[in-house]
């Protein structure tokens, strides 16, 4: 008997589709993974309606919940071929501006199709004190120091970590994004980086870059722009002295490149630090 109340209700749905709109059942967990994964307890936001292309967890969960969870991520993003991030907000993250988030304390972007044992690496290293801003994109890890004075002691405690071992990128949260610093301990010495902040603090106006191609371990440049053109030449003596030949490793001098605006346009003066040859 009872299922011929079933096998009417099915026929009025088929018969009657026009009028039976409330015979469709909504979107089920089958369908769309996020509903319950969104409703998980490490969760804070979550919009499993839109595909979540961001998801973020509470601050205090462990680190086994948070890579069972990001697994189930995995999965939901591989039936999905989307996508997703998950972070953690950091409460003593500076608000810059009211348009632009404030650095998470962590974030990890799961792959269709890719492992998340990773994110193993990125919560050891969110786990050192002062340090924010932990990311691993594209398998180079990067952080972010609170001030200028942070950045030395924040490379020194987060290298001990496996993920930084090799190097990664340090900024310092700033809206014009005036310094980044790739450290690679291969080629730059912790002089260098007190010399890098140093030149940063003493040029507040110009942009202070240690750069280098993050694919591997290769040797950097250091840039600053936006100088007078006074500025440059005292800045190029300053690094050419040399008592500057110890920011270098032997065998691998750093150069320089410092841009200056003058009225007859862009100028650029180069060298190496401590004037050291290859």
């Amino acid at each position: 008997m009872s299922l011929f109340p079933r096998r009417v209700t099915v026929g009025l749905c088929v018969l009657l589709p026009l009028a039976a709109a409330g015979c469709t059942a909504g979107p089920s967990t089958e369908e769309n993974p996020y509903i319950a994964l969104c409703a998980e307890p490490v969760v804070v936001t979550c919009a499993p309606q839109d595909d979540p292309v961001g998801i973020t967890l509470v601050a205090d969960a462990s680190e086994d919940d948070v890579l069972a969870f990001a697994r189930r991520v995995q999965d939901a993003v591989t039936q999905r071929a989307r996508e997703v991030t998950l972070h953690v907000d950091d409460p003593s993250a500076p608000r810059l501006d009211a348009e632009v988030s404030p650095t998470p304390k962590w974030q990890f972007t799961v792959h269709p199709d890719e492992a998340v044992d990773a994110l193993a690496g990125v919560l050891d290293a969110a786990a050192v004190p002062g340090a924010s801003g932990i990311s691993a994109g594209l398998g180079w890890p990067s952080a972010v120091a609170a001030t200028l004075d942070d950045v030395e002691p924040l490379i020194a405690s987060l290298s001990a970590t496996p993920l930084f071992a090799d190097g990664g990128t340090f900024t310092v949260p700033s809206l014009s994004e005036r310094f980044r610093l790739v450290y690679i301990p291969a080629f730059t010495t912790m002089e260098g980086v007190r010399e890098v902040v140093s030149i940063a603090r003493d040029y507040p106006d110009a942009e202070v870059l240690l750069e280098a191609p993050t694919s591997g371990p290769n040797q950097p440049t250091f840039y600053v722009a936006h100088l007078t053109p006074d500025e440059a030449t005292q800045l190029a003596e300053r690094l050419s002295a040399p008592d500057m030949a110890s920011v270098s490793v032997p065998g691998a001098p750093l150069e320089f490149v410092l841009t200056s605006l003058s009225e007859q346009g862009t100028d650029s003066l180069t060298g190496t630090f401590g004037g050291v040859t290859g």
